[in-house]
């Protein structure tokens, strides 16, 4: 990106860093304030729930076409255009919003600047900075997701406390304002190939998007609608045959918006793979454990966001780390490391019960951070090594991709194993005490979450500990 001085580096790397707060802030903060929006719009939880859902499909859609739009059209320009569509409707929504309608049409316009954005963070570190310096610069970079996620509930429920939901969104706007004007004296710009090369594949775009975005309904309502029923499979049937047509596209196109040559990459594949997973139980436990905390331990809200703290501390303190082992003793083995780290936490967590002391929870959670942050640049930085410069921003969309469906897969299958596992042993007059039936279904699907992580760690050990950069 026509970078020289050191300064120059780390200064794209606090403007993709501010991007990936200010995203993940949006995320934690305004799940807290889906009670109090319910109740000002006279709607249920359930229709309330889609302005965290739609944040979340919107993404899921066009994170892939958007790291695509970036390789042929330029990064600068579509990482302000992000912060201006992030900002904009962050600033609108409280002001016009009379609804739960527009308010949810304003977070869609929310979760489009969340694409733009996201989908090229890493591909900007990964085009700005050597081989030898990625991944620390992709492990701290993290560091920024987690204090957005740590910053929502504290922030976000002063915010509440003192002025209102509205709040949550304004807090958004100096963040994007500060984004548009450091990028655009940051960011050099690139030199783009011929406009008659320039061309997206739309169809196969269009395909794409459909197949996520009806796999990400699916897995979102799997636990509303049962896994039995005909919505389920008909959002699956259909995902599967934009995927099918998607994949035709692709190989007969003359200018495909992804070369699928990229998987039969061993590196790419199966990086791709330990992202997904890895991301699966992160969020199974932080889908699970609140009600754990609240449920069955009893605490309050404030103390159980305390609680929960300890994976963002954890990620916080070692991500420097991790990308240090990164960048000095290749992927496989910081990635092993650090899956096996939220291996031993997922089986700490899969022993809760009422006499637990929290100190013990506390640790376990602490250890999911810790193994994320020693794993993370690991994984992505083999992904990054297994393409070329020129599809830097392919492979960031489809790092992104894998976390919004992980992420997605963690919830359904967590909400699906507890909700079938806890009746049965309710028929099977299983557990004691009132919350004995469901610590044993919270074990199941913590069991399961161990299984996971094994298949993660598979897919990092099979891969060269050293991996050359795709040329």
């Amino acid at each position: 990106m026509g970078l020289r001085m050191p300064e120059e580096k780390w200064m794209i790397f606090a403007v993709t860093g501010v991007a990936n707060m200010v995203t993940a802030f949006t995320v934690s903060a305004i799940s807290l304030a889906l009670p109090v929006m319910a109740e000002e719009f006279g709607v249920s939880m359930a229709a309330v729930s889609w302005l965290s859902l739609i944040y979340s499909i919107i993404p899921s859609c066009t994170l892939l076409i958007f790291g695509r739009l970036a390789d042929l059209y330029g990064y600068k320009r579509q990482f302000i255009c992000g912060f201006i569509v992030f900002g904009l409707s962050s600033l609108l929504a409280p002001m016009l919003a009379g609804g739960l309608g527009q308010l949810i049409f304003f977070r869609c316009w929310q979760g489009i600047g969340y694409g733009l954005m996201i989908s090229i963070t890493q591909a900007m570190c990964n085009r700005t900075f050597p081989p030898q310096e990625r991944g620390r610069a992709l492990g701290v970079n993290s560091v920024f997701v987690s204090i957005g996620s740590a910053c929502g509930p504290t922030i976000g429920g002063f915010l509440l406390t003192y002025y209102s939901w509205r709040a949550i969104f304004y807090f958004n706007v100096p963040f994007c304002v500060l984004g548009v004007v450091a990028a655009s004296l940051v960011i050099k710009k690139e030199k783009l190939e011929d406009s008659a090369s320039r061309v997206m594949d739309w169809p196969g775009a269009f395909c794409f998007a459909a197949f996520i975005g009806l796999l990400a309904v699916a897995i979102n309502f799997s636990a509303e609608w049962g896994l039995g029923d005909p919505r389920f499979y008909g959002c699956l049937a259909f995902s599967a045959l934009a995927l099918a047509l998607f994949i035709s596209r692709e190989n007969r196109a003359p200018l495909p918006m992804m070369a699928l040559s990229l998987f039969k990459n061993r590196v790419f594949s199966a990086a791709n793979a330990a992202c997904m997973l890895s991301y699966m139980i992160q969020q199974m436990t932080t889908f699970l454990i609140p009600f754990f905390l609240m449920n069955v331990l009893l605490l309050s809200k404030n103390n159980s966001g305390l609680v929960m703290l300890a994976t963002p501390l954890g990620l916080m303190l070692f991500a420097p780390g991790g990308g240090y082992a990164a960048d000095r003793y290749g992927s496989r083995r910081p990635a092993v490391v650090g899956l096996a780290i939220i291996g031993a936490g997922c089986l700490l967590v899969s022993r809760l019960t009422q006499a637990t002391p929290l100190p013990l929870i506390v640790f376990a959670l602490f250890c999911y951070g810790m193994g994320t942050a020693i794993s993370v640049a690991s994984i992505n930085t083999a992904i990054f090594s297994a393409v070329t410069r020129e599809r830097s921003g392919i492979a960031s969309g489809m790092v992104a991709t894998m976390r919004n469906l992980g992420q997605g897969l963690g919830v359904a299958f967590a909400g699906a194993i507890v909700a079938l596992r806890q009746a049965r042993y309710q028929a099977a007059g299983l557990g004691t005490g009132a919350s004995g039936a469901y610590l044993l279904a919270q074990r199941d699907a913590f069991y399961f979450g161990l299984l996971i992580v094994g298949l993660a760690i598979v897919c990092m050990a099979t891969l060269p500990n050293r991996i050359e950069q795709a040329k």
